[in-house]
């Protein structure tokens, strides 16, 4: 099987620093590729990438994650294989890397899922230092727009809010996984989970396929975006899937998949969707 990786960077309205986007996206596939390249399985590949994007000042997803109405960032963050192996973090506080606290989680207790104040225990029993996600940007922003909550609150999400960031692959073997992260929506009320660590929300790997989502979390949530997709790779390949859910589902997202036989699907109705994807041959990075 030829190893293929595939990764979003957020989608949305109106899209932020379009060109530093691109230059972590094409980091992201390279660190990711790498890994599979050098034969590691498609869950080392994915985390990968998606720690390159935490890393990252202009992504939703650890570092540059957005404040909820206190000034507080709460992260969530969750990875899955054509396994069965699921790990999520939910409202996660004070760690760089969520990824990692979710992959914690996966391989080395029997739960599925670490929330608030037990996560954060959790990951400082793990090795996480202490660490505030929050740019200087971003804290400016929250303090001019507090105050203005409910007069700017639509544009403040059309703008922050849809960026959860994610990778998809399949490895040599034909195993596939999927890692997903993100800082929730702007100004969020304290406690609000969305779709990231949810099994077949935003997340979904299974032996038809591995999926991730980016966009509305409470839309995506609600109509179960991935594993619907998933369903649909029981007959089709992932290049329908994701075009079939995008065009069934009324929900600001976009999508990506790789199925078992290497059929890549991308598709978004939001104005832009950050995403990229590199085999042995091929790369591409798409910014806005």
């Amino acid at each position: 099987m030829e190893p293929i990786l595939v990764i979003l960077g957020g989608s949305g309205s109106k899209i932020r620093n379009p060109e530093e986007r691109e230059i972590y996206l094409g980091e992201s596939l390279e660190s990711g590729f790498l890994e599979l390249k050098e034969g590691k399985e498609a869950l080392s590949a994915v985390v990968k990438a998606v720690i390159v994007m935490e890393d990252a000042p202009c992504f939703n997803a650890g570092t540059g994650s957005v404040p909820n109405l206190l000034g507080e960032v709460e992260m969530d963050a969750s990875v899955m294989t054509s396994e069965g192996l699921f790990g999520a973090v939910a409202a996660i506080r004070d760690v760089k890397n969520p990824i990692k606290v979710a992959m914690d989680v996966a391989v080395k207790t029997e739960h599925l899922m670490l929330a608030g104040d037990g996560a954060v225990r959790f990951a400082r029993l793990m090795g996480h230092k202490k660490y505030d996600p929050l740019t200087d940007e971003l804290k400016e922003l929250y303090k001019e727009k507090k105050s203005s909550y409910y007069k700017d609150i639509d544009r403040m999400r059309s703008l922050y809010s849809l960026e959860t960031v994610g990778a998809v692959a399949i490895d040599r073997f034909g195993g596939m996984a999927v890692a997903l992260s993100t800082g929730g929506i702007m100004l969020h009320l304290p406690g609000r989970v969305g779709d990231t660590p949810i099994i077949g929300g935003g997340i979904y790997a299974s032996q038809r396929g591995a999926i991730a989502a980016t966009g509305h979390g409470e839309g995506i949530m609600r109509h179960m975006v991935a594993k619907r997709a998933d369903d649909l790779l029981d007959k089709h390949n992932g290049e329908y899937a994701a075009e079939e859910v995008i065009k069934k589902v009324e929900a600001d997202f976009g999508i990506i998949i790789v199925d078992r036989d290497g059929k890549v699907g991308v598709a978004y109705n939001t104005k832009y969707m950050c995403w990229g994807i590199k085999t042995e041959d091929y790369k591409k990075v798409q910014g806005a």
